[in-house]
């Protein structure tokens, strides 16, 4: 029988209510052959319909459980931990939950529900935290520096094994603050890792000089907790030449020296890394041509070396095998600080971990926080007050009133859009006010 949409809808309701009135199977039964008839509908799909509509089921699973409290408490942590993952926060919370109740009362059972969350319920919290703190920009977080940069107006072979196990193997190389051009003088970024430990030093250099860099190579070895038994860079120059050559042979006879192989990165990869998670994440891509700007960045380079050798955990690659096309690596299962692993090596004396149990009596990672964000303020200030700096234009096709280009994801990098080479135009484009924008 051929029926309109509203009278449909009205048999349905009547049927409905019919199919409710019934207490007996049979009687049930004569309505719902009734309503098959009238519809067309199979019996299973005409019970659906004529049933009562059931409400929704309760939540399946564990209830999600947690307070506003213990939540803001994560999500403050999370920031004083600069945004790290679940299971890197996990293996610190409590070393900086203490660093916190020393400076406000906090309730013990906000401290219990913070610390006996795991690493996938940490993440589940801040969830949304760290969508809004993305800006919907995707997952990316910018630069340390460019972060300050907001509130002015516009401006990083040959070793025994794969992965030592004992700490001194080193790995240097340096990171080039041009702005995307090579023409004239600028500070580069002199970064030392070791493979071992994770234990990582930065140290601001003014064109890769000799003293410059056999200075901050000798200033590492001194003063790292370990003994240092190699060194290994790539075939840049400012690594391989006479001077080095020379300093080592008569400050540093012990220290071996190794290089990597031609066209072969990955060869230092363990510092090459750093370069992007440590250097352009504290001062982005940005130039950086000022020479007495060196003992605030050196400054900020000890702070930040602190906070990441001291409280900031790191997984370390234990394996890694090609099965098939994919490429299996497996990590250590529990993430530890360089400086725990400098106190768990067997190889290093106790008057060297007396050293590393000093350093962290002696620090506290809020107020590191809190002075690594001070000279980031003061470099964003005196970078955007000097016009010397200033690069209007990054990249062809980039408006400069703009926070700055992202740096290009060729091969060649910045050297494929740098700047005009001749230094007068540079000087000559300076002259239209622009701040120092990072590329």
């Amino acid at each position: 029988m051929d029926m309109s949409k509203e009278e449909k809808a009205t048999f349905v309701r009547l049927a409905r209510r019919r199919y409710a009135l019934m207490r007996t199977k049979k009687a049930r039964g004569s309505v719902l052959d009734e309503f098959c008839r009238m519809t067309g509908l199979t019996r299973k799909h005409a019970v659906k319909r004529l049933s009562p509509k059931r409400l929704p089921g309760r939540r399946r699973g564990r209830p999600p459980g947690g307070t506003p409290e213990g939540t803001a408490l994560l999500v403050r942590l999370w920031k004083l931990s600069d945004m790290m993952c679940g299971k890197l926060l996990q293996a610190v919370l409590g070393l900086y939950l203490e660093s916190l109740r020393k400076r406000g009362d906090i309730p013990d059972e906000v401290c219990a529900e913070v610390l006996g969350m795991s690493a996938a319920t940490i993440d589940r919290r801040l969830r949304r935290v760290k969508v809004s703190a993305a800006g919907g920009r995707g997952r990316r977080r910018k630069s340390s520096l460019e972060e300050h940069r907001r509130e002015i107006p516009l401006k990083i072979d040959v070793w025994p094994e794969a992965y030592p196990k004992t700490p001194g193997y080193i790995e240097v190389d340096t990171v080039a603050h041009c702005g995307g051009s090579m023409t004239g003088s600028f500070v580069w970024t002199l970064t030392m890792t070791d493979v071992a430990t994770h234990w990582t030093e930065l140290r601001a250099v003014w064109n890769k000089g000799a003293a410059a860099v056999c200075g901050g190579i000798s200033e590492f070895i001194s003063g790292a907790p370990f003994l240092v038994l190699m060194l290994n860079s790539d075939n840049g120059g400012e690594c391989i030449n006479g001077h080095i050559k020379r300093h080592f042979a008569q400050f540093l006879p012990k220290v071996l020296r190794t290089r990597s192989r031609s066209y072969r990165k990955n060869d230092n990869a363990h510092v090459e890394q750093k370069n992007g998670a440590q250097v352009r994440a504290l001062y982005g891509h940005g130039r950086i041509d000022d020479e007495r700007l060196l003992p605030l960045m050196n400054r900020i380079n000890e702070c930040q070396g602190l906070i990441k050798n001291l409280f900031t955990p790191t997984m370390r690659l234990l394996s890694k095998e090609r099965v098939g096309s994919k490429c299996v690596k497996r990590y250590e299962k529990k993430a530890k600080t360089p400086a725990l692993r400098v106190l768990e090596s067997p190889d290093v004396t106790e008057s060297q971990k007396d050293r590393i149990r000093a350093m962290l009596a002696a620090n506290d990672i809020v107020e590191l926080r809190e002075r690594l964000n001070a000279d980031l303020r003061l470099l964003a200030r005196e970078l955007a007050a000097a016009p010397k700096g200033a690069t209007p234009k990054g990249r062809p096709g980039c408006p400069s009133d703009l926070p700055g280009p992202r740096p290009s994801a060729s091969k060649h990098g910045a050297r494929t859009t740098a700047l005009e080479s001749s230094r007068k135009r540079l000087e000559r484009k300076t002259s239209l006010n622009f701040g120092v924008v990072f590329i």
